[in-house]
This record gives structure tokens, C-alpha cells and sequence, in this order.
């Protein structure tokens, strides 16, 4: 049995994320996430996805 993912969601607004916002930034596949309050917010399409 899995567990099911939770999935976030934080708009762009709140926190525009890039190599200025002051996180860090971790590679991932093919883009950058940002770690932000513990947990890593991923750009998707018009918001961040939290992982």
C-alpha cells in the first residue's frame, strides 16, 4: 500500500523564487527547486508545487 502525495500549492506572488530570493537552490531533472521553510518548492506552470 502507498501513501498518497500531498500536493501544495504557492503562487508566484507570495514568493517569487530565483538565484536573488535568498533560498537555496537544488537541482532537479531538468529545473531548479527552492528550499524554503523545510520542504522545496518547484516552479509549475503559474504557482509552486511543494515537495
Amino acid at each position: 500500500m502507498s501513501t498518497p502525495e500531498t500536493h501544495a500549492e504557492h503562487t508566484i506572488d507570495e514568493h517569487p523564487h530565483g538565484d536573488d530570493c535568498g533560498h537555496e537552490k537544488v537541482a532537479h531533472d531538468d529545473h531548479a527547486d527552492y528550499v524554503h521553510d523545510g520542504h522545496r518548492h518547484a516552479l509549475h506552470a503559474d504557482h509552486y508545487d511543494e515537495h
